[in-house]
């Protein structure tokens, strides 16, 4: 266990990992970018890189660790530079706060229609509910101000890309009133079915303490990078996968 360490998150895992890390006085710095860089691979795929760059410029920092999933191969690429950097062997953030990818995988299997809520997305309002077509339109009016009419569009296939769901999921590591009862009123606004899943907080707890088995953590060495066989399982390139 290293005698300090950084934590690079996404901010989906702010009010998790806040909680956790105050109780945690070797874990040297939490910082966090903003969410929904995995809509864009290659710029989430930058972001880390720079910000790896600006941990390892604290001399006292001896390894960094990654609150991400693979994230939508975004983070295929990024290279260990003076430190070592450890991630969860999961898909994306739902599948850290399940505790794991096989729990993820039985409740899509069980119902492919599920769209998991966290306190992270909720917060965001990105989720599928009765704020999800303002914060689009706010996006792409950034986007194309003086196109209404593929904003018209946009929102629309954004729309149909729900078209196969029919349950929220709420999926709870901390306790947020708040957040629950917006999972449930989105539901709600879409007629979907409503669940309450108990979030495994075993990921996040080993991130923050440094308990980085080999079984749930991917361990990246200076100079090595990201890479992915070809069942997504995240390795070190330049080993066996």
């Amino acid at each position: 266990m290293p005698s300090s360490y950084a934590i690079l998150a996404c901010d989906v895992f702010r009010e998790e990992l806040e909680e956790l890390c105050r109780r945690t006085p070797t874990c040297k710095a939490l910082r966090f970018l903003e969410m929904g860089l995995h809509d864009q691979p290659k710029l989430l795929r930058e972001r880390i890189q720079e910000a790896l760059s600006q941990i390892e410029a604290d001399p006292s920092v001896e390894a960094i660790a990654l609150a991400y999933g693979r994230c939508g191969n975004g983070l295929i690429g990024v290279t260990a530079g003076r430190c070592p950097l450890i991630l969860p062997q999961a898909h994306d953030c739902i599948s850290i706060l399940l505790g794991g990818t096989e729990r993820h995988a039985a409740i899509l299997k069980e119902n492919p229609g599920t769209y998991f809520y966290s306190p992270g997305w909720v917060r965001e309002k990105r989720v599928p509910g009765p704020d999800r077509e303002e914060w689009l339109r706010n996006l792409y009016a950034d986007r194309y101000p003086d196109d209404n009419e593929m904003i018209d569009d946009l929102v629309e296939a954004d729309a149909e890309t729900f078209a196969h769901h029919n349950c929220a999921a709420y999926v709870a590591v901390t306790d947020n009133p708040t957040a629950r009862d917006y999972c449930r009123n989105c539901a709600r606004h879409l007629g979907w079915n409503h669940r309450e899943l108990d979030g495994d907080p075993g990921f996040l707890n080993a991130l923050v303490h440094a308990q980085w088995d080999d079984s749930r953590f991917l361990h990246i060495s200076p100079g090595h990078r990201i890479a992915a066989n070809g069942e997504g399982r995240l390795y070190a390139q330049g080993h066996r996968p």
